[in-house]
């Protein structure tokens, strides 16, 4: 399909693919592009040999929210509908979705890579959820920072909408590398370099079962977690390649299956 709003490339391997949000000057996410994102990331699918998705923003934004003339009376149930299918689709994406902001992530921006299983950010990365400001408050941000991190900071954030510094997000989990910002570049492909040289099934069922937990009771999340382990890691050549080698003292020879 031919993008509008967004771009989708894979790296050499085909082990890495990065969707880049695309809408100048500041990443603003109306209805079709969302709608655009969704679509895109539904591409990724059936790519069995992939292994990360790293959303990016062009220019100095990596974005700064839903646009507001897509909060009318008219357009508003749309518009958290196709926002919140975005989210839903990253989470079952059998691949590990890391955002890599270098620059704005504000109002829906953040929400977007609150949505993503890894955040890395610049020294200079701006985070803020100014909702309240202008009388609405961030519904998904409402759902995943109680739980990603403090409940009280969670509260504090959401209700004054103040700009958050980078190096909080980091102390409190949120993001999980703050890097220099002439080395983000070099700081990210490292990081993704130490994933991306895992089995990918192995990577999809840490994912899963990381995501399964999340919304379970601990009883059924151990269940859940047991059951992919034993009846789909476990029917894998990967783990035993794995096992043998660290007894070899050698390097595993993944055969992503």
């Amino acid at each position: 399909m031919s993008k509008q709003y967004v771009e989708l490339t894979r790296d050499e391997t085909g082990e890495i693919a990065t969707l880049v949000l695309n809408r100048p000057p500041l990443n603003i996410m109306n209805i079709e592009m969302m709608e655009e994102t969704t679509a895109t990331l539904l591409e990724l699918r059936d790519e069995k040999n992939l292994k990360i998705l790293v959303i990016r923003g062009e220019g100095e934004a990596f974005c700064t929210g839903v646009a507001i003339e897509d909060h009318t009376r008219e357009k508003v149930s749309r518009m958290m509908q196709v926002f919140h299918r975005i989210h839903e689709t990253i989470r079952l994406l059998d691949v590990v979705a890391v955002a890599a902001v270098d620059g704005i992530a504000f109002g829906g921006g953040f929400e977007l890579a609150l949505g993503c299983n890894l955040i890395l950010a610049s020294e200079s990365a701006r985070f803020r959820l100014p909702e309240t400001t202008v009388g609405v408050f961030p519904a998904y941000a409402a759902i995943v920072l109680p739980r990603a991190g403090p409940r009280r900071k969670a509260m504090e954030w959401i209700l004054t909408g103040e700009e958050i510094p980078v190096r909080d997000l980091e102390k409190f989990g949120l993001i999980n590398r703050v890097y220099p910002d002439a080395e983000f570049e070099d700081g990210l492909a490292e990081f993704l370099g130490k994933i991306a040289d895992k089995s990918a099934p192995v990577l999809q069922l840490a994912k899963r079962a990381q995501v399964q937990s999340y919304y379970s009771a601990y009883e059924d999340a151990l269940y859940k977690a047991e059951s992919l382990y034993l009846h789909e890691l476990m029917m894998l050549e990967d783990p035993y390649e794995g096992l043998a080698a660290f007894l070899g003292k050698r390097e595993p020879k993944w055969k992503d299956g």
